[in-house]
């Protein structure tokens, strides 16, 4: 007979043995954190995905200085082809609540990154070689290694790139051997043509990459030579394409980065036929110890485009304000479009003064809606004391996307209409004793007929005033557009 000792003994393993294989209807202290750790991220995760998806989108984005992407129509052409999805996408990637609070977040973690090429200098982009040194576009491919892109990337204009091999050094063949050389017309332009998404950092300045290739000039110049031809003989009509600053302040060891702007403004004025040629680049190569362009901003500054201006004026023959009749303006604190585009913090913290010039009160201004509806009576340099330093180059005319007309007390009889990108706003002001109406139109958003719109106004004089980027990149397409419409 068993002990009870033994039989205690038995009874302990089997109880032992059914514990041990039940289930447990109880759970560790270090489960139950677990599943509240895991509890918790699901709702942190829904929420936040929630919030990107139903809170308030912008419209627009003050430090880029552009308007966001709109959600697209319906359209089944659009549905089939995938371009309604695709706009969906980039609705919802480009209007992120909160937008500009991310953008700076970023551009604080991201302050060692970019292409460091030496100690002064930054690259911002994907690095191209431009190979245009020619009146005929080599499109020959060479093989290379795989392009060297960083942050922010922005939207191309959907071709390849052609790549080549550089012929330079050894020196600069180190810099470059993993670069794609853009050779197309202008691929690095965004779609109004302005600006590229090609950035140099340099002495705390940006300095847009220009591409643009003598094919694309020639196109520019038919262009604007058909005006002359449609507007008659009586109408004079005018160039002026307009350098940016990396047609002066670019790095020596990095000029074969860009195109020649010199180079493609003359080959514009060569096939030019009836049409004035303009021509700046010397007058604004004269003032480089100026502040003629902005470190931070892709536009050019006020006194630039008095120098510019006054050249006009002197082309023209018509009389033109001194400088020392207007009223300088400084405003300090200015952070530009630049920022915005390449996100370097080197830009974000080292502002500038944003100086600009304003006439006497002796003119009056109208503003249309870019379909002539909606006249109203504005001012022609606005307030800027509500508006964000990214923002005040917008000083000119509140907007590139309106229709201003002019009334000056001059009286010659003489009517300018001025078709431009968003540098020809700054020329505006300068002109009030030169004609006795000025008309400003965009010819990226211009929807009536150019023509029949200069015709019924009696117009005297016509000037095209755009940057380097509008004249030999997709804006010279619009101007043969609402020339056209």
């Amino acid at each position: 007979m068993e002990s009870k000792h033994s039989q205690d003994a038995q009874h302990s393993s089997r109880t032992g043995q059914e514990q041990k294989h039940s289930p447990s209807h109880h759970h560790s202290p270090r489960q139950k954190t677990d599943l509240l750790n895991v509890l918790l991220m699901g709702v942190l995760v829904v929420g936040v995905s929630l919030w990107f998806l139903l809170g308030t989108r912008p419209t627009v984005s003050e430090i880029e200085n552009r308007n966001l992407a709109k959600f697209p129509e319906f359209s089944w052409d659009a549905y089939l082809s995938g371009e309604y999805t695709e706009g969906i996408a980039n609705f919802y990637n480009d209007t992120v609540p909160k937008r500009e609070w991310f953008k700076n977040l970023t551009a604080s973690l991201r302050r060692h990154m970019g292409v460091q090429l030496e100690d002064d200098v930054k690259f911002y982009g994907t690095l191209h070689v431009n190979t245009d040194s020619e009146p005929e576009l080599q499109t020959t491919p060479v093989e290379t290694e795989p392009a060297l892109t960083t942050e922010p990337t922005h939207t191309q204009t959907g071709t390849e790139p052609v790549t080549t091999v550089p012929t330079r050094p050894a020196e600069s063949q180190q810099i470059t051997a993993a670069t794609t050389v853009t050779v197309e017309e202008n691929a690095d332009s965004k779609e109004d043509g302005e600006i590229s998404n090609n950035i140099l950092i340099y002495k705390k300045r940006g300095i847009m990459l220009y591409g643009g290739s003598y094919a694309a000039g020639r196109n520019y110049a038919s262009y604007v030579n058909a005006y002359k031809s449609d507007l008659g003989k009586d109408v004079n009509v005018y160039s002026m394409v307009i350098p940016t600053p990396c047609s002066y302040y670019m790095p020596e060891k990095y000029q074969y980065l860009i195109g020649s702007e010199q180079g493609n403004i003359e080959n514009i004025n060569a096939h030019l036929n009836g049409v004035e040629p303009i021509n700046v680049y010397d007058i604004l190569g004269q003032h480089t110890d100026e502040l003629i362009y902005p470190r931070t901003d892709h536009h050019w500054g006020a006194i630039a485009a008095y120098y510019a201006a006054q050249e006009f004026a002197s082309v023209a023959n018509v009389p033109f304000r001194d400088i020392s009749r207007f009223e300088k303006i400084t405003k300090p604190g200015y952070v530009g479009t630049l920022y915005g585009y390449s996100g370097d913090i080197v830009l974000k913290d080292n502002p500038e003064d944003f100086v600009y010039y304003a006439p006497e009160e002796d003119y009056t201004t109208t503003y249309y809606n870019s379909d002539l509806t909606n006249q109203r009576n504005g001012r022609l340099l606005i307030n800027l004391d509500k508006v964000k330093p990214v923002s005040w180059y917008l000083v000119y005319m509140g907007s590139d996307d309106r229709i201003t007309h002019i009334q000056t007390q001059t009286k010659n009889g003489r009517t300018l209409c001025i078709v431009k990108d968003s540098y020809g706003n700054a020329l505006t002001p300068y002109f009030m004793d030169s004609f006795e109406h000025i008309y400003v139109i965009d010819m990226r958003y211009f929807k009536p007929n150019a023509i029949a719109f200069m015709k019924e106004r009696n117009v005297t004089d016509v000037l095209f005033a755009m940057n380097t980027f509008s004249a030999t990149g997709p804006n010279a397409k619009k101007i043969e557009q609402i020339r056209t419409q």
